[in-house]
């Protein structure tokens, strides 16, 4: 393939910065999304979160087909599509609470062993040395909740304990290795879904236990940790429990479920209009399952296809539509104070820098995309501190030609082009 010459790449920047504001609508997905079939996970189970950290997903306890609790840990390197073991779990555990804060995971409460009863044990694994260590125990009992993080700092919320669906929400701060009571949720629930966006928690679904039994509810609350308040949003369409959801391109994506049958539904919430949408829907229903973001992609890993103890190796990744850059703007500030720079240097062979200026502290997310309006990668996505900020894209590996990068903050967002030439 011919090289452009710079005046070539110039001109062709030139031309699509004039006609981007009328080629871009045209690039607008309208798909549901698709799914992808990932390398299975070796252990079958279900009743297990899943969480991030560098990069690699683990995958802790569970409960196996034959009923019985698990204490292994396994790790999936979605670059490779490949798996790995970890350092088991000091205890058999289920229906557990795992986050990850300061380059640690944390295993926060659940069921040990083969019993229901919850438990408020925690242990910190250390990805360094591959070893487990305990920490302070939480200040109760609980299991079938979950545990969050924003700002570094791990939101244990719901769950149930002696039958009862509970609302407590406590800090754990693993810096100081203390625990805090914060607001409680308005509604108790367990078996519930939540993720944090915008440095913000969204509590989603899950089931409440009652005289006529087990029940699901489609209730969303959101916790702001900042204020420690709670708000009402927009209920779910599909009332369920044992779900899962992650967040990625500022949309909130909410998976499967059970009670009664097993779900397979796909919903998405926008946190910018507090609606939802139905998309495409899993290709085999679970419930009991995780779901993390990393790069572009959800991963849904095991769970159960049935209901009750049925498990399955199934790792699927949902590939959410990629949202469409807004039109290339001449350089000028966003508003609330918030100003993008042209990339320098441009044109680059190798490597570039991005920066920009935000005038309070708010959810950033950087994104390189091509001029197919597909998410090459992303630098940024984040809560970010008042004042200036940079980011450099190393373009090795990638073709010649114009590329565009777009900045997003608090419902405001402008793209501006950028060309590797070599």
């Amino acid at each position: 393939m011919k090289k452009m010459t710079l005046g070539e790449t110039m001109r062709c920047a030139a031309l699509i910065a004039s006609l981007c504001a009328l080629t871009m609508p045209a690039l607008a997905q309208t798909d549901l999304g698709r799914w992808i079939t990932r390398a299975p996970l070796p252990t079958p189970r279900q009743e297990m979160p899943n969480v991030v950290l560098d990069g690699m997903i683990y995958v802790v306890g569970g409960i196996l087909e034959s009923r019985q609790a698990t204490n292994v840990m396994e790790v999936y390197d979605p670059s490779r599509d490949l798996w790995s073991p970890a350092k088991a779990l000091p205890v058999s555990m289920h229906h557990l609470g795992v986050a990850a804060a300061n380059g640690k995971l944390y295993v926060l409460g659940g069921y040990f062993g083969n019993t229901f009863n919850g438990g408020n044990r925690v242990f910190e694994y250390d990805p360094a040395t591959d070893g487990w260590t305990e920490k302070t125990s939480m200040p109760s009992s609980r299991g079938a909740h979950m545990a969050v993080t924003v700002d570094d700092k791990i939101y244990v919320i719901g769950g149930v304990a002696s039958g009862a669906a509970l609302g407590t929400n406590q800090m754990y701060d693993p810096a100081t290795d203390t625990w805090q009571t914060m607001e409680p949720m308005p509604s108790p629930r367990e078996h519930l879904a939540a993720t944090a966006w915008n440095g913000r928690i969204y509590v989603i679904g899950g089931r409440m236990p009652t005289n006529v039994g087990l029940v699901n509810v489609p209730t969303l609350e959101v916790y702001d940790p900042a204020t420690d308040t709670w708000e009402s949003l927009q209920d779910m369409p599909t009332a369920r429990g044992g779900l899962a959801a992650a967040a990625l391109h500022d949309k909130i994506y909410v998976f499967g479920g059970e009670n009664p049958g097993i779900f397979s539904q796909n919903e998405e919430y926008d946190p910018a209009t507090d609606t939802w949408r139905t998309m495409e829907p899993m290709p085999e229903p679970r419930h009991g399952i995780g779901a993390v973001a990393v790069a572009d992609t959800i991963f849904i890993i095991g769970g159960g296809p049935r209901a009750g103890f049925a498990v399955t190796d199934d790792n699927s990744s949902y590939v959410p539509p990629t949202p469409t850059p807004t039109a290339i703007t001449a350089e000028a500030p966003l508003p609330d104070g918030v100003v993008v720079y042209q990339n320098h240097p441009n044109p680059f062979s190798s490597r570039t820098t991005i920066r920009f200026a935000i005038s309070r502290p708010a959810a950033v997310t950087l994104t390189i995309y091509d001029l197919l309006g597909r998410a090459v990668t992303t630098l940024i996505r984040g809560r970010l501190p008042a004042g200036e900020h940079q980011a450099a894209w190393h373009a090795d590996g990638h073709p010649n030609g114009v590329y565009l990068y777009r900045l997003t903050t608090d419902g405001f967002a402008t793209t501006k082009s950028l060309v590797v030439l070599r």
